[in-house]
C-alpha cells in the first residue's frame, strides 16, 4: 500500500511484574510506521476525573480511522483527533465507560463503543450523548450493574461474561465480536435472526472484524487469522505459527490486523510470564521449560496468506509500544 501505517496501543510500565492488566500501561500511544521507520505521533494519559484513583492504566484500545478523523478509545474515554496530525479535537466520557475496547462511527453518523467492562455496546450521538447501552448477551446491562455507579472509577469488573471487544458493520447493521463466546453476533434489535460467526475454539479468544474485498477477517489470540467469504460464509483458518517460528515456539498475543488484498498486516504483543501462567491454557500446555524467556517482541508482521509466507516484521518495542490493539492504513492512500 501507499502511505504510512498507524499502530494503536500502549506503553507498559518498566516493572510489570505483579501488575494486573488494568494497571499495566503507563502511556497510550499511536505510532507511525513508514519506510521502515517507527515514530511516536501521539502520547496520552487520561485526566484523574476519568480514571481510577489508584494506579490507573493508560492505553489506547482498538481505533477507527476515517479520511480526516481518528476515533480512539482509552479505558474510559472516546477521543476524536484530527488526521494525520492527531491534534485532540474532543474527549467524550460517561460514567458507564469501563474498559472500553473499540470505537467506530456507524453509517448513520452515530458512534458505537465496546464497553467491555459492562459486557455491553454503547451507541452515542455524533455530539457524544449516550443514546443506548445494549448488553452483548442480549440482556439489559442495568440488571447486573448499577446506573448510580461511576464505573470510570472502578479498576475492573472482571470476570466478564462476554467481553465484547470490536464492532463492525454488515449491510449497515452493527455486529460485535465476543471474546468469551469466540464469535461475532448482530446487535441491531435483540440478538436475533442472523447466525453468529463462530471464530474460536476451546479457550481461544477472538478479536477484530474487518471487511475487505468480499471477506470478513478476525484474529485469534493463539496466532491464527480466520477469514469468511461473503455472503456464503465459507471459513478459512490461517495458522501463522508455522510461517513465523520454525522451532514451534509462541509467536505472541495476536490482535489487530489490516487486510490488503492477499497480504495482511497482523499485530503481536509480547507474551508476559504472568499472562502465560494465569490465562493462556491454549499456550501453556505446548511450552517447553523456560519458553517464556524466549518471547518475540511486540511487533507488526506482514503475511501473504495465499502463498502462504511471512514477508516482513517491524519491531515496535524500540518506540516503547508494549501492546498492539489495532492497525490502520492511511485512509487517504488506500
Amino acid at each position: 500500500m501507499n502511505g504510512p501505517l498507524w499502530v494503536v496501543g500502549g506503553e507498559q510500565h518498566v516493572s510489570f511484574a505483579g501488575r494486573p492488566e488494568w494497571q499495566r500501561y503507563k502511556t497510550a500511544l499511536v505510532l507511525r510506521v513508514a519506510d521502515g521507520k517507527v515514530e511516536r505521533v501521539l502520547e496520552y494519559r487520561s485526566p484523574p476525573e476519568h480514571c481510577p484513583d489508584d494506579s490507573p492504566s493508560h492505553t489506547f484500545k482498538a481505533a477507527t480511522l476515517t479520511a480526516d478523523t481518528a476515533y480512539l478509545c482509552t479505558q474510559t474515554e472516546v477521543l476524536l483527533c484530527d488526521l494525520p496530525s492527531f491534534r485532540l479535537r474532543r474527549v467524550i466520557s460517561h460514567p458507564c465507560f469501563n474498559d472500553l475496547h473499540h470505537v467506530t462511527p456507524a453509517p448513520d453518523g452515530t458512534l458505537y463503543v465496546a464497553v467491555t467492562g459492562l459486557d455491553a455496546v454503547a451507541q452515542l450521538s455524533p455530539e457524544g450523548e449516550l443514546l443506548r447501552l445494549q448488553g452483548a448477551l442480549g440482556q439489559d446491562p442495568w440488571e447486573r450493574f448499577s446506573p448510580d455507579v461511576d464505573y470510570r472509577k472502578v479498576p475492573t469488573t472482571k470476570p466478564h461474561r462476554s467481553h465484547p471487544n470490536y464492532v463492525f458493520f454488515l449491510d449497515g447493521r452493527p455486529w460485535v465480536t465476543r471474546f468469551e463466546q469466540r464469535d461475532a453476533v448482530p446487535l441491531a434489535g435483540p440478538l436475533e435472526d442472523a447466525a453468529p460467526f463462530a471464530i474460536g475454539t476451546g479457550g481461544v479468544g477472538v478479536h477484530d472484524g474487518h471487511l475487505a474485498d468480499g471477506y470478513l477477517y478476525f484474529t485469534r489470540v493463539d496466532g491464527r487469522v480466520v477469514r469468511f467469504g461473503l455472503p456464503d460464509r465459507q471459513g478459512e483458518c490461517f495458522d501463522l505459527h508455522r510461517l513465523t517460528r520454525a522451532d514451534g515456539g509462541p509467536i505472541g498475543w495476536c490482535r489487530g490486523l489490516l487486510p490488503l488484498g492477499s497480504q495482511t498486516w497482523v499485530g503481536f504483543s509480547r507474551i508476559r510470564y504472568t499472562t502465560l501462567r494465569r490465562n493462556l491454557s491454549w499456550l501453556r500446555h505446548g511450552l517447553r521449560p523456560g519458553a517464556f524467556h524466549d518471547q518475540p517482541p511486540t511487533r507488526i508482521a506482514l503475511y501473504d496468506l495465499e502463498r502462504p509466507a511471512l514477508l516482513d516484521e517491524i519491531d515496535l518495542e524500540a518506540a516503547g509500544m508494549g501492546a498492539v490493539f489495532s492497525l490502520h492504513g492511511d485512509p487517504l492512500h488506500e
